[in-house]
């Protein structure tokens, strides 16, 4: 789940000159689809917690994942760099919910010493997805085509939900 985040934006990464000559679009508006992500990724933040608060963390989870899943997919639809920057909008929205709710779940089922193991481990997630990302898109991109990529976040987010929809009762 905290994974989302740098998958979503560093997958992609690879992709953003072939954009460019796709949409005939200029750099700066293929660079806005990564600035409205992150931004729409960090005010996402400030919602999920008080909608999981109020609804429960595993309905607002299941819904950020389907949003994300989605949205992942109205990416590959996009006909314009407009469409696009508005498809990775609603895409972080959704990506959002796994590292916010994620985070609480282990705060709602955990002790101390044991959430701070998993905290550790979330890091570790946290800090080899940017690394691991780039290389997979850019696999991707060459082999598929930049489409490719965003098939490949709808099918993670579509693992991930299934996991959560099988393995996660309510926490709050």
């Amino acid at each position: 789940l905290v994974g989302f985040g740098p998958l979503s934006t560093d997958l992609y990464l690879p992709c953003l000159p072939t954009l460019v000559q796709e949409y005939h679009a200029d750099v700066a508006s293929v660079q806005l689809t990564l600035s409205v992500y992150m931004a729409g990724f960090a005010l996402a933040q400030l919602i999920y917690g008080s909608l999981s608060d109020g609804f429960g963390r595993r309905p607002v989870l299941i819904g950020g994942l389907v949003l994300y899943i989605s949205a992942s997919l109205l990416c590959i639809l996009a006909q314009t760099i407009d469409q696009l920057i508005v498809a990775r909008l609603i895409q972080a929205f959704g990506a959002c919910a796994g590292p916010v709710l994620g985070r609480a779940v282990v705060r709602d089922l955990c002790g101390r010493n044991q959430a701070a193991e998993l905290f550790a481990l979330m890091g570790m997630a946290m800090t080899l997805a940017p690394a691991i990302a780039p290389v997979l898109g850019g696999a991707l991109t060459n082999a598929f085509g930049w489409q490719s990529t965003f098939l490949f976040l709808a099918g993670f987010g579509l693992v991930v939900l299934a996991v959560v929809l099988v393995r996660l009762a309510e926490t709050n």
